[in-house]
């Protein structure tokens, strides 16, 4: 355990207060401390030491880089630290340096609708670039812009590794104007999106916008994901790769809902889309599936080694791959 007493030059306390100089947020088995982040506050401001949810930070990436400096300042890693996010509304573009990992970022709103995080400023600027690796992000109500993701994980060697994210308990709402929920680019491994609502990603009729979507794969296919539990609704595509170009292997999807979309609205493309894998190998199963079960309707397994699993999923169409209690028993055709 590294002692506490290597902090305390950043929490001096209140002087006659008991125990307000203890630092907020370390944790017994790390580094790791809180800090907070509501540009709502009264006392708000990022020369704030943040750690005072009465005083917090004004901005997410003011905190990420507080966190990097005192990573440098102090010679160890940051791993175990928390963001947490109060406050109604941001609109800014977040960077995490692939130098910080294993660190959380907490929306502290009461439901989907809060905070919400938007990034006006530039339309093709994702609001959270993720460098580093083993972040868990969950809590917020993205808004992403038009031409870039709510959130985007990349991996290159030693600049960016976003592996072993975990993204959970988010609204990706595009508002029928957002182009894409999560892209993921390179090929980060075991990334975890759980129990996220992915609603509204369009493109102006162009068709080309997606709530999970692989821009690339440069180095290798993203790797043993876990996409579980999440709703799609109403998007252009769902999850996939434009021209079919990049999929999974030895991923898990399931427990998901993929609605058709409502009358009038937006016409999915795309549910699910795996032909880009260079070794296949998925497990598709317990999902839901709107629309037809079938190719044409916007179902795919891998083209190359066909998924060790397309069984056990609810379809609302039985074609020949779907048994009479709408069950499915083979990959679409």
């Amino acid at each position: 355990m590294r002692p506490l007493t290597r902090l305390s030059p950043f929490y001096s306390g209140q002087p006659g207060v008991h125990g307000s100089s203890v630092p907020r947020g370390i944790r017994s088995d790390s580094a790791g401390i809180v800090l907070y982040v509501n540009p709502d506050a009264n006392d708000n401001s990022d020369a704030h030491d943040g750690v005072d949810p009465e005083r917090p930070m004004t901005t997410i990436q003011g905190a990420v880089t507080k966190l990097v400096a005192h990573q440098t300042a102090l010679g160890w890693d940051m791993r175990g630290s928390q963001i947490v996010c109060s406050g109604l509304a941001y609109d800014e573009a977040v960077t995490i340096p692939v130098t910080l990992s294993d660190c959380s970022l907490i929306g502290a709103g009461s439901s989907y609708n809060l905070p919400t995080w938007a990034s006006t400023g530039d339309a093709a600027t994702p609001c959270l670039q993720v460098n580093g690796e083993g972040w868990v992000i969950e809590g917020f109500h993205f808004n992403p812009p038009a031409e870039a993701a709510g959130i985007r994980l990349d991996w290159v060697p030693a600049t960016q590794m976003a592996n072993e994210t975990v993204i959970r308990g988010n609204m990706f709402n595009g508002a029928y104007t957002g182009r894409f929920g999560i892209e993921h680019n390179g090929s980060p491994f075991n990334v975890h999106v759980l129990n996220n609502w992915f609603v509204e990603m369009n493109n102006a009729g162009a068709a080309t916008a997606f709530c999970i979507w692989c821009s690339g794969s440069s180095e290798a296919d993203p790797y043993m994901w876990e996409i579980v539990g999440n709703r799609f609704s109403d998007s252009d595509n769902y999850i996939g790769s434009l021209n079919s170009d990049y999929g999974f292997n030895g991923s898990l999807i399931a427990d998901n809902f993929f609605e058709e979309g409502l009358p009038g609205q937006i016409v999915v493309t795309t549910y699910l889309d795996l032909r880009g894998g260079s070794i296949g190998y998925n497990t598709v199963t317990r999902n839901f599936f709107g629309g037809t079960y079938s190719q044409a309707g916007g179902y795919y397994a891998n083209a190359l080694t066909p998924d060790s699993c397309w069984v056990g999923n609810t379809a609302e169409t039985t074609p020949a791959t779907v048994a009479d209690n709408g069950i499915t028993v083979q990959v679409p055709a």
